[in-house]
């Protein structure tokens, strides 16, 4: 069976499993979402939803996507529907649609991590680049929530070992290191196998560190002694 980690490593830095799919959401009134729907289909697989609700009750939202939406149809009974979308922990990507461009409340949709706010009616070359760009965030935010997801079904312990086997050291280095017997490290590293199946360590880690940044993983390292650490990394990285 192949793991959670082979699977990630296997799609490459901007791939996920939906991603050749093109997946693209409209959720407006009734002429608008049926004449967008019909031109986005060209390109795209698409789908039209009459709310808001509906889109959050039926749309696949663990997948990439790109969801284009009326602004005043984007509010939830929870918030907006970027709210709910960081809540669900959702991949999907935002485009907004208005019928007159309020610099304020562009802005206010940009912070909020949409990708571009567009006014009706819409140029079609202007959809398709906004639409591409979001395909691509969506993508690579879906890659970078499945490695969160991974590096958390590793117990802190775990996690620290993983590092530094990654970092070359022994299982008797990392016992000395984390004040542990050689055997307990040897159960944590044959849990970490189970979990991570055959994919490469330092590969992953690698996608950890660029997909997540360094400091997800020095964190795992508070409370240990700075000096102590960084001379058991470089005795390692030497052997």
């Amino acid at each position: 069976m192949t793991s959670i980690a082979e699977s990630l490593l296997s799609l490459g830095p901007a791939m996920s499993g939906a991603a050749d799919e093109r997946l693209v959401w409209v959720v407006d009134d009734d002429d608008v979402r049926e004449s967008l729907s019909f031109a986005l289909q060209l390109r795209y697989k698409t789908a039209a939803f009459p709310s808001a609700l509906a889109f959050l009750s039926r749309a696949d939202l663990d997948r990439p996507g790109c969801l284009v939406i009326a602004d005043d149809m984007a509010q939830t009974a929870s918030g907006s529907i970027q709210d709910e979308l960081a809540r669900l922990r959702s991949p999907v990507s935002v485009i907004f649609l208005t019928k007159e461009t309020d610099l304020r409340t562009a802005v206010k949709y940009l912070q909020m991590g949409a990708v571009s706010v567009l006014e009706k009616p819409v140029d079609p070359e202007e959809l398709d680049h906004a639409v591409d760009l979001g395909l691509e965030r969506s993508i690579l935010r879906d890659r970078r929530y499945r490695l969160e997801r991974l590096f958390e079904t590793l117990s802190r312990r775990e996690r620290q070992i993983f590092v530094l086997v990654c970092q070359g050291l022994r299982n008797g280095d990392i016992a000395e290191l984390l004040n542990l017997s050689q055997r307990t490290v040897e159960v944590h590293r044959a849990h970490i196998s189970r979990k991570l199946g055959n994919a490469s360590p330092i590969r992953l880690l690698y996608e950890l560190t660029q997909t997540l940044g360094g400091n997800i993983i020095s964190a795992e390292f508070d409370g240990l002694d700075p000096q102590k650490l960084a001379n058991a990394i470089s005795a390692g990285e030497a052997s």
